[in-house]
C-alpha cells in the first residue's frame, strides 16, 4: 500500500463529510439549456413558471415513496423548472417535478438536468434528484452516475446521493451493490452514502453497519507493515468514522432527544461512545441546556462523558458563565478540571470581581488550580500584578510555575521595568527567570533591528 492510498482515503473522508453536511460545490461543465421534457410525456400549456392545469384530488403521487398530499397531476416539466427565474417558484417546481417522478420519467429528468442545471445550484439539484431516483430504482440511478464523466469528485457526490436514497428503502440491495465495487476510493465513498441513507430510516442498522466497516478497516490496517503508511490510513479511518457517527447522531437527534440519548447510552464503552455522547450533548445543550446538564451530570465520572461535559459547560457559559462554573463544581472531582477552563475564562471577562470572589471561597483542589490558571491567564494582559498574586496561590507546583511564567512573559511585554522589578520575588526558579529575560531581550533586539532597517530605508 502506497502513499497515494493514504491521500485517497483522506480525500474520501473529507469529500463525503463535505457532501453530507451540504458543503460540496461541484460545478457543472454544461451550459444551461432549455429542454422541455414532460415528466409524464405531456407538455404543459401554461407559460414558463406556471403550473399546468389539471391538478386532481388523487390519492397519491406517482412517486410512491413520498407522501403525496395534493400534488398528483400537476404535470410540471423540466423546462418549466429550468426557465423559471423566481428562485422560490423554481424550488416549488423542482419539488413537484421530483415528487411526481416515476421510473419511466426519471431518465428524461436526469438527461435534462445534465444539460441544463440551474447555475450554481446544479450540483445540489442533481444530488436531490439522484437521491429520489435511488429510492425508486437504485440500480438504475447508480448506472446513471457512471455516465457523469471522469471527474471523481462529481461522481463521488452523485454516487453518495443515489446510494443514500437506495439504502433508505432497500439497504440490503444497496449493500450488495457496494460489495461488487472494486475501486477502493469509490467503495469507501459509497459506504458513506449507505450510512447516511440508513441513518434516516434505521439508525440502529446504520450503527451496526458503521461498526462492521470500522472493524474490517482496523483489521486491514493492522496488517500494513510500513508504519507511516499505517498511521496515515489510521488517521483517515478515524476521521471517516467520526463523520459517519455524526451522521447517525444527527438523525437520532432529529427523532427526539430521548431517542438520541438512549442511543448514545446503549453504545459500547470506549471512543465510540465518547464520540456519540459528545455529539448528542452538543445538540441537546443547544436545544435545552438545563436538561442536557442533568443528563450529562448523571454520567459524569465516566471517561466517555468527558467531552460531553465540556460541550454542556460551553453552552451553559454562553448565557451565564457563573452557572457553568457552579454546575461543574457539582460534578465528581475528576470531571471538573479539564472542563472549567473556558467557563472561568468567560466569567473573568464578564465579571472579574465576581469570579475572583468565587475563587476565594473555593477550597484547594485540582479544579481550583485549573480555574485560577484560567483567571490569571485572562487578567495577565490588563492586570498583571493581580494575575501574578492569584497565580501564586495555585497548589500544584507545575501548574503554578507555568502560570507564573505566562504572567511574567505577558507583563514584561506591557511594562518591562515593573516586570523586571517583580521577577526576583515572583517565586519562579532562577533559570526560568533568566529564560524570561533572555526571550524579552531577543524580542527587543529584533524590534530595534527592524526600526533601524526602516530608518535606513526612509533615509534613502
Amino acid at each position: 500500500m502506497n502513499k497515494s492510498m493514504i491521500l485517497n482515503a483522506a480525500w474520501v473522508a473529507i469529500a463525503a463529510a463535505a457532501f453530507l453536511f451540504g458543503r460540496s460545490s461541484v460545478d457543472s461543465n454544461n451550459n444551461p439549456g432549455n429542454p422541455d421534457h414532460s415528466v409524464h410525456g405531456k407538455s404543459s400549456t401554461g407559460p414558463s413558471g406556471t403550473l399546468a392545469s389539471g391538478e386532481a384530488n388523487g390519492s397519491g403521487s406517482r412517486f410512491s415513496r413520498y407522501p403525496s398530499g395534493n400534488r398528483a397531476g400537476t404535470g410540471v416539466t423540466v423546462g418549466q423548472f429550468l426557465n423559471e427565474r423566481d428562485p422560490l417558484l423554481a424550488n416549488k417546481l423542482f419539488a413537484d417535478l421530483i415528487l411526481e417522478m416515476d421510473e419511466g420519467s426519471a431518465r428524461a429528468i436526469f438527461d435534462a438536468l445534465r444539460k441544463g442545471g440551474r447555475g450554481g445550484d446544479s450540483a445540489q439539484q442533481m444530488a436531490l434528484f439522484l437521491q429520489a431516483w435511488g429510492k425508486l430504482n437504485g440500480a438504475a440511478a447508480m448506472a446513471a452516475v457512471a455516465e457523469l464523466g471522469r471527474d471523481p469528485r462529481r461522481r463521488g457526490q452523485a454516487g453518495i446521493a443515489a446510494i443514500r436514497g437506495w439504502a433508505s428503502v432497500d439497504p440490503e440491495a444497496a449493500k450488495a451493490y457496494l460489495a461488487t465495487v472494486e475501486n477502493d476510493w469509490e467503495k469507501n465513498s459509497l459506504a458513506h452514502g449507505i450510512v447516511s441513507g440508513l441513518a434516516s430510516s434505521d439508525p440502529g442498522a446504520a450503527t451496526t453497519f458503521v461498526f462492521q466497516m470500522d472493524t474490517e478497516q482496523r483489521e486491514s490496517i493492522a496488517n500494513i507493515d510500513d508504519q507511516r503508511t499505517r498511521e496515515g490510513i489510521e488517521r483517515a479511518r478515524a476521521y471517516a468514522f467520526d463523520r459517519q457517527l455524526d451522521t447517525i447522531a444527527n438523525a437520532q437527534i432529529e427523532r427526539g432527544m430521548n431517542i438520541a440519548t438512549a442511543w448514545a447510552e446503549g453504545l459500547p464503552e470506549g471512543t465510540i461512545k465518547a464520540s456519540a455522547f459528545d455529539r448528542v450533548a452538543e445538540g441537546f445543550a443547544r436545544e435545552d441546556p438545563e436538561a442536557a446538564a442533568e443528563w450529562v451530570k448523571s454520567h459524569a465520572g465516566n471517561e466517555y462523558a468527558e467531552r460531553a461535559i465540556r460541550e454542556v459547560a460551553e453552552e451553559l457559559g454562553r448565557d451565564d458563565p457563573s452557572a457553568a462554573v457552579r454546575w461543574l463544581a457539582e460534578l465528581p472531582d475528576e470531571s471538573q478540571p479539564r472542563a472549567i477552563h473556558q467557563s472561568m475564562e468567560r466569567w473573568t471577562k464578564e465579571d472579574p470581581v465576581a469570579a475572583g470572589e468565587y475563587l476565594t471561597a473555593m477550597p484547594a483542589s485540582a479544579t481550583r488550580d485549573a480555574a485560577v490558571r484560567s483567571f490569571a491567564n485572562e487578567l495577565d494582559g490588563s492586570e498583571p500584578r493581580v494575575a501574578a498574586d492569584w497565580a501564586g496561590t495555585i497548589s500544584d507546583e507545575q501548574i503554578r510555575l507555568e502560570t507564573l511564567s505566562g504572567v511574567a512573559r505577558s507583563w514584561i511585554r506591557s511594562d518591562p521595568e515593573e516586570a523586571r522589578t517583580w521577577l526576583p520575588s515572583s517565586g519562579l526558579p532562577a533559570e526560568q527567570q533568566e529564560q524570561v529575560l533572555q526571550d524579552a531581550n531577543r524580542r527587543q533586539d529584533f524590534r530595534d533591528s527592524i526600526r533601524e532597517f526602516q530608518g535606513r530605508q526612509g533615509n534613502r
